[in-house]
């Protein structure tokens, strides 16, 4: 065994620089498994450790209004309770800034679960305190850096003048979307009702947490025995983990499939690297055959050598997917509060190295099968490694690899149906490319045998090469066919994107958006806005809030118990609204919109009040379609419609997300505030801001070149993430066509001389090359082009409803041109060793 160790390792440092592309693809395959692998124990950690922590506690009940001091002493009965009020606002500066902010008012029982962590460290009591007749708040240091704020600041939010006492560095139940929804400021609670903010009409959210020993199944199914008929909403600790985990698995599952793919193609390099260095080994492998050493004990010094060149590029890829995972993690650090621990990395780098081995075994294990059917005659004549054959314990070796790499992908993939759909679709895909592959032999053979054809012998000799046994059409189709798939998805989905947000958005959208405009506050409102000579179109619409009682006469409570969450959907609030402007730019899917002459006295059901439509998500939820008819609890008042259609609502351009439209006045006795649009110039608009924010503080005014700006650089971050695996993928296939062309390059080299001296010009032999190719990239790029389309299709039109066929083109243009530089630099390698002396070709090529 020593000997077969020293032997591994001389060898293994003689004919390193062969093995270069080895080393290149297992490095980057690896790099990517480990950045998504990092990256999903990060996000697991930070948001599934201490779901009791990020919810505030192991229960949560959610109402519009505060709780009867009955269920409060219930409630107290079975554990600790905390009361946070929720309030969406505007906050201004002396400097006129303003900003979207969620105002927290706590008691003195907050956080039940976790630390909040203060800058200065101090007590939160403290720090909200009335001092001197000033109250204080604590924001969040992302909104302080934003708006350029420090500790001792003047803020203005409703009728009250604040100051900045503290920053939070910390708060155990920050939600994940306060960046966009608003940036957390706390505040207290007698600070709250002092603001002014609190009127009729006013979106408040009455949040209480209870911390109890009881099992939250058994608290849950407690309180909802107690209180059957309440509203309110009850989440529990679980409820939260359960949610998160579903869309953390789907993430990671994108993640890592991404990963594996790249890995899967730079295995194909491993397959071709590992057999142009066996191939270069046949004297030794057939020397150490006559020298009386078995295929066992042969096989064993290069299985060594596999291990140590998997292991240490396995290393390498981990470094290198580290250093991925850590600058993908300050990216996200910049919106959420997540931080790259040693702990993350661990299991990571542990699991992507032993893919990394598992992966180079699976590839590099048929190859030296093949490459030890050498016999000892090859020390006598140069004869090549006869035929594709592999001896039955190697095959066995191979394919027991295959299937353990196979399981391990599942395990490694936290949601399952991704990890098997990705096992599927590689088979699949390995099928279609089979058929391919056979197909374009087929024709080529076919076409070879026409009769026009036999004055044009360069081309014959194409066609010759497209199905001669060892082409590299197979490989070529599945290594940079995937890599300009992904491209080509890729360019399309960012294009459109940036294409939606610096055009159409800008645009279709308003300068202004804005919330909860109180009914008295109309009149005020368009008398501020007439002002300013830019408004061409001022647009406002009711916002109601309620409930769906009944479907079809049986009270939602009392539907059966299947899939759909009943109780959950019976708390569910829903934001009603009218018809008039679209105002979300909706399209119907499904029925139709009520008729102009709509009238609930023309309808043979003279209990129905109203007609209305539904989003599709929603009706899809409580499996509605037209023709239904739904009750709906307005504010304790029970009214019932007719549903007439299902719309959707038109993706990233919309701003409010209306679950429900009802025909005109149907709302009408339920009005108390408004949601709307200004169209005007933008700097006009943040004029209209400033006075609006002065003169009605409760209303909540966004701008849409913020939210624009926001969009554009959470697309830029995208963008980035996907050029960046884009080209490592697109990388790894270059290296994977580099190992094509050098496993075929002697063979190639050979067939060249034998031509060149028979009478063949190098220009003929050059001509043929270039036919090859171009019917090689020309079955690429078809390739590239249809299945990148339709990925791009499924994201863009199914996913995110961006209809975006002009873009198509740019996709096209990106796998032709491609694919044109990537044979072209192939051509022009075997160009360059047609220059060598026919001897050494000869000599090269024994």
């Amino acid at each position: 065994m020593n000997f077969q160790l020293k032997f591994a390792w001389s060898d293994l440092v003689q004919g390193l620089k062969r093995l270069w592309l080895f080393c290149a693809c297992l490095i980057f395959g690896v790099c990517l498994v480990m950045a998504a692998a990092s990256l999903y124990q990060m996000l697991d950690r930070v948001l599934l450790s201490d779901t009791r922590a990020l919810m505030g506690g192991d229960v949560e009940i959610e109402s519009s209004e505060p709780i009867e001091q009955a269920v409060l002493d219930w409630l107290a009965s079975t554990g600790d309770i905390s009361l946070t009020r929720e309030l969406d606002t505007m906050m201004s500066t002396q400097g006129d800034e303003f900003a979207l902010v969620e105002l927290l008012s706590i008691d003195n029982a907050y956080p039940l679960y976790g630390e909040l962590t203060l800058q200065p460290e101090q007590n939160l009591s403290s720090a909200l305190a009335n001092d001197e007749g000033q109250w204080g708040v604590a924001v969040d240091p992302i909104l302080a850096e934003r708006s350029q704020l420090r500790v001792g600041d003047t803020v203005y939010i409703g009728d009250l003048e604040l100051v900045i006492r503290a920053l939070v560095l910390a708060q155990p139940d920050r939600r994940l979307n306060a960046n966009w929804r608003g940036a957390p400021v706390l505040i207290s609670e007698e600070a709250m009702n002092a603001s002014g903010l609190l009127r009729p009409g006013s979106r408040v959210e009455y949040e209480y947490r209870i911390r109890t020993s009881e099992k939250v199944d058994t608290w849950e199914d407690n309180f909802i025995a107690q209180f059957p008929d309440t509203d309110w909403e009850i989440q529990t600790f679980k409820d939260r983990s359960r949610r998160i985990a579903e869309r953390l698995s789907q993430i990671a599952s994108g993640l890592l499939i991404v990963a594996f793919s790249t890995l899967f193609i730079g295995g194909l390099g491993i397959f071709n690297s590992i057999s142009v260095y066996l191939q270069s080994k046949r004297e030794t492998i057939a020397t150490l055959k006559a020298c009386g050493l078995r295929d066992a004990k042969i096989g064993q010094i290069f299985v060594v050598q596999i291990a140590i060149l998997a292991s240490v590029s396995g290393f390498i890829g981990v470094l290198f997917g580290s250093g991925l995972a850590l600058i993908g993690s300050q990216v996200l650090s910049q919106d959420l509060p997540l931080v790259l621990q040693a702990s993350d990395t661990i299991v990571a780098a542990f699991s992507a190295w032993f893919f990394g081995i598992v992966t180079a075994f699976t590839f590099a294990l048929p190859a030296l099968g093949r490459a030890l059917q050498v016999d000892v005659a090859h020390l006598f004549r140069a004869n090549n490694i006869s035929g594709n054959t592999i001896s039955v314990h190697w095959r066995i070796a191979s394919y027991g690899f295959a299937i353990m790499l196979a399981i391990l992908v599942l395990f490694a993939i936290p949601n399952v149906l991704f990890g098997l759909a990705f096992l599927v679709t590689v088979i699949i895909c390995l099928s279609f490319f089979e058929v391919v592959v056979r197909g374009l032999r087929w024709v080529s053979r076919t076409m070879e045998q026409r009769q026009w054809l036999l004055r044009h012998a360069a081309t014959r000799l194409a066609l010759a090469n497209m199905h001669r046994p060892g082409t590299p059409l197979r490989i070529t189709l599945l290594s940079l066919g995937t890599a300009l798939t992904l491209l080509v998805a890729c360019t399309v989905i960012v294009f459109s994107l940036l294409r939606l947000v610096e055009t159409t958005i800008p645009e279709e959208s308003p300068a202004l958006v804005l919330y909860d405009v109180l009914s008295e506050q109309k009149e005020g409102l368009h008398k501020a806005a007439s002002q300013y000579d830019s408004v061409n179109k001022l647009t406002l619409s009711p916002n109601v809030r309620a409930r769906v009682s009944a479907i079809n006469g049986t009270p939602i409570r009392e539907l059966g118990n299947d899939d759909v969450n009943w109780q959950n959907q019976a708390r569910d609030e829903h934001k009603l609204s009218y018809l008039s402007g679209n105002i979300d730019g909706i399209k119907i899917v499904d029925g139709a919109i009520w008729d102009d002459s709509f009238s609930a006295n023309s309808l043979a059901n003279p209990n129905i009040d109203f007609a209305f439509i539904m989003e599709d998500r929603e009706a899809q939820q409580m499996r509605l379609s037209p023709g239904d008819i739904v009750q709906f609890s307005l504010v304790g008042i029970e009214r019932t419609g007719l549903l007439t259609g299902i719309y959707s609502q038109q993706g990233i351009q919309t701003r409010f997300w209306f679950e429900a439209i009802f025909s005109d006045g149907a709302l009408d006795d339920f009005i108390n505030a408004y949601v709307g649009t200004i169209y005007m110039d933008d700097e006009e608009a943040l004029a209209l801001q400033t006075q609006l924010a002065r003169t009605y503080p409760n209303i909540i005014t966004v701008r849409t070149k913020d939210l624009i700006d926001s969009a554009s650089d959470l697309l830029n971050k995208g963008t980035s993430g996907l050029s960046v695996i884009s080209a490592i993928s697109l990388l790894v296939s270059l290296m994977v066509l580099a190992s094509v062309m050098a496993a075929g390059r002697s063979k190639q080299s050979y067939h060249a001389i034998i031509l060149y001296c028979i009478g063949a010009r190098i220009s003929y032999i050059r001509r043929a090359i270039i036919i090859e190719y171009s019917l090689l990239a020309t079955v690429v790029s078809l390739f590239s082009i249809i299945l990148g389309l339709i990925i791009a299709t499924l994201v863009l039109q199914v996913r995110l409803k961006v209809f975006a066929w002009d873009i198509y083109w740019m996709g096209m243009a990106v796998a032709c041109i491609s694919s044109v530089i990537v044979f072209s630099l192939g051509a022009l390698y075997l160009f360059q060793k047609l220059k060598i002396q026919p001897a050494q070709l000869l000599k090269e090529s024994s």
